[in-house]
């Protein structure tokens, strides 16, 4: 009763509705965890932690947009990168500083971007995709031209974001990744 009161006048706010629709745009399309695990390799794990605005200077002083999904072993292409959402694929391809990435705009608008991949599923721009299909393996690439991989640990950078009329917005994916964790998806070894 008492927490009933105290949300009705927030509820009230006329910004309330924004930041509802702005919450529904990440939270009702999250599905799975964007990291895939092998049954036969229970020792193949990612850590992550809260790292969201901490410093870079890798093209200049900024902050990190996203939570950095670390390989517990430091080799490219063994762990399988999903969808975390439905959506459809709306960028793809090479940056300097997110190396091999992938785009992904789900149902409500969010974005979702996998970044530093070692190489891609079978996705093009413009592919509608569903929350687990596979989009590509986590790798080690960017902070260099075209093609550059080694200048960092593998991982997976996931920044998520809001594109609102008049900027972007960075989303914290930290507590979103924490909620998928209970969604996580395995391979099975085929051989």
């Amino acid at each position: 009763d008492d927490l009933l009161r105290k949300t009705i006048p927030w509820q009230k706010s006329p910004a309330y509705s924004s930041y509802m629709a702005a919450c529904e745009k990440i939270w009702s399309d999250v599905r799975y965890f964007p990291v895939m695990f092998w049954k036969e390799k229970p020792d193949l794990t990612v850590t992550f932690e809260d790292s969201w605005m901490s410093e870079r200077t890798y093209g200049g002083k900024r902050g990190h947009e996203g939570t950095d999904l670390m390989a517990s072993q430091n080799e490219r292409g063994i762990f399988p990168i999903v969808s975390m959402t439905d959506g459809t694929v709306t960028s793809k391809g090479w940056l300097p500083k997110g190396g091999w990435r992938l785009g992904i705009t789900s149902t409500h608008g969010g974005y979702f971007y996998y970044a530093h991949l070692d190489s891609y599923a079978d996705v093009e721009v413009g592919d509608e995709v569903e929350a687990g299909d596979l989009i590509g393996y986590m790798g080690d690439s960017g902070y260099g031209k075209e093609g550059t991989t080694g200048q960092f640990p593998v991982h997976l950078h996931l920044g998520i974001y809001l594109e609102e009329p008049e900027e972007e917005i960075s989303i914290n994916p930290y507590w979103i990744l924490k909620y998928a964790e209970g969604s996580q998806l395995f391979v099975t070894n085929p051989a």
